[in-house]
């Protein structure tokens, strides 16, 4: 969690973004399953293919948890690829609209593992009381629904 002070700090930073920019358009809690990542098990310095790695070859979920355990510089590096590619894809690339600024921390949880907390604010000229007016109106709530669904997904992890 930080010391008192770095989080005070930090919601200071987040006051701030929201008294210039308003409220943040979306918050993303990033949680990678490192130790089902064959990219977390190769900086571990496991022997894989990256272009062809089949889960036969990725060991069993215990012995993946006992690398990833005994490995936090390579699971941290794996953590960072994997932010930075996000954010330059997905928020910096547009495919969640036009951002106008994110802010993010990194937290650790109780099995060690990095997680993200991030908020962003998107380009739209939208208040909250012109969202309510125009959620009135049947073509926008359509559009909305198709922007909602094509943003927001799950994804089960069958690697386990």
């Amino acid at each position: 969690m930080g010391s008192a002070h770095s989080r005070s700090a930090l919601r200071t930073k987040t006051h701030s973004l929201c008294f210039n920019l308003g409220l943040p358009s979306l918050f993303v809690a990033i949680n990678p399953a490192d130790i089902h990542s064959a990219v977390a098990l190769y900086f571990a310095g496991v022997d894989l293919d990256l272009d062809r790695v089949l889960p036969e070859v990725l060991r069993t979920s215990y012995e993946r948890a006992q690398i990833i355990a005994t490995h936090p510089v390579a699971t941290t590096k794996f953590f960072n690829c994997l932010i930075k590619s996000i954010l330059k894809c997905l928020v910096l690339g547009g495919v969640l609209g036009q951002t106008k600024a994110y802010f993010g921390t990194v937290e650790s949880q109780g099995r060690g593992s990095l997680h993200l907390h991030l908020l962003i604010w998107l380009k739209h000229e939208y208040t909250p009381a012109q969202l309510k007016e125009n959620i009135q109106n049947q073509d926008f709530r359509d559009n909305l629904l198709k922007y909602l669904e094509d943003v927001v997904k799950e994804d089960l992890d069958l690697s386990r």
